[in-house]
């Protein structure tokens, strides 16, 4: 009898372990879906503003610089083109910003775009960064590929 109550009393044990370990695993992978998920906001936030002022800045240059390579880009939504075109239309706008007069008082707004756009590409591209990094380790790379993450593309190109 006495080996019976033993034998019970360590199955209890072993099941409580087994649940309070359950526990912390299920709360833990919250924590980090919830941190995943918010990283992901950021990044998403500062991708928007990015696509933001590269509308700005490509429709103020095309103005001021004439160019006619800008034509494709303006009647398309940045945010819905692909990471290839968008970083093209960026090597295009700081082409385009290299040959324009920026002492000039009638561009002081459209430096101030084009600036505004390198801060908000320096930042998206932070983010992204922080991101890939903390998506590539344990335990944050199992939560990304049961949610189905990728890999972010950053737009520095010097």
């Amino acid at each position: 009898m006495a080996l019976a109550q033993q034998t019970l009393a360590l199955v209890l044990e072993i099941a409580l372990l087994a649940i309070v370990l359950l526990a912390i695993g299920i709360v833990g992978m919250i924590v980090i879906v919830r941190n995943l998920q918010t990283s992901y906001k950021e990044m998403y936030r500062a991708s928007s503003k990015f696509d933001i002022e590269l509308r700005k800045t490509a429709n103020l240059l095309s103005k001021a610089a004439r160019n006619e390579a800008f034509q494709p880009y303006l009647d398309k939504v940045i945010k819905e083109l692909p990471h290839a075109e968008k970083k093209a239309l960026l090597q295009l706008v700081d082409d385009a910003y290299e040959d324009i007069d920026v002492t000039l008082e009638k561009h002081k707004y459209l430096v101030e775009t084009y600036e505004n756009l390198q801060e908000n590409r320096r930042v998206l591209d932070a983010k992204v960064l922080l991101f890939n990094q903390k998506i590539a380790y344990f335990p944050f790379n199992l939560a990304a590929r049961l949610m189905k993450i990728k890999k972010q593309n950053t737009y520095t190109h010097k």
